[in-house]
């Protein structure tokens, strides 16, 4: 018994094997269609479109290397206009440093006003109460006495971070002519 349930399982095994050959047969043979097909048309019309393709690719590249090399030169001339403008910022920025505002705590920018009589007058606030303030006055010859909204506070500078070129601010104080 034991050879014949060989025999049988053998047999399956056989069938199985000649679906699997017949399967790989049938694929063979339209994989080889589809290869034949393929290559009949690209001897023809593909080598055709390949090469206007490739001369449309072509030209399309040179166009943006053209143009690439336009904006270059664009860029370097907007580059050495801009290099004035740049450098007046700078300047201005590295003068402005030295100016009135000595303390990073202050919050509100001096306002210059013209009055009805003609006096020119700028009003601001005291940063911060510990530092202590110079009074600057900004007043007409002709005009009345000075009134204490027409005074400037400001911060006075270390004696060592004064510089030797600067003049200290002087204060003036509130009395008439």
């Amino acid at each position: 018994m034991a050879t014949a349930a060989k025999a049988k399982l053998l047999l399956c095994e056989l069938k199985t094997v000649k679906a699997d050959l017949a399967f790989a047969k049938a694929r063979c043979s339209k994989l080889e269609e589809e290869n034949k097909m393929l290559r009949d048309c690209g001897t023809t019309t593909t080598k055709g479109q390949n090469r206007e393709d490739d001369d449309m690719i072509r030209f399309q590249l040179e166009t943006l290397l053209a143009e690439k090399a336009r904006l270059a030169g664009e860029n370097e001339v907007y580059a050495r206009e801009n290099r004035f403008p740049r450098e007046l910022v700078e300047y201005h920025q590295l003068t402005m440093q030295d100016v009135v505002y000595l303390d990073d705590g202050i919050a509100e920018v001096p306002e210059v006003y013209d009055s009805s009589s003609g006096v020119s007058r700028i009003t601001s606030f005291n940063p911060s109460p510990s530092e202590s303030p110079l009074r600057v006055v900004i007043r007409n010859s002709e005009s009345s006495p000075i009134l204490p909204n027409e005074m400037l506070t400001v911060i006075e500078k270390d004696s060592k971070s004064a510089s030797e070129n600067e003049a200290p601010i002087p204060s003036v104080s509130a009395s008439p002519k």
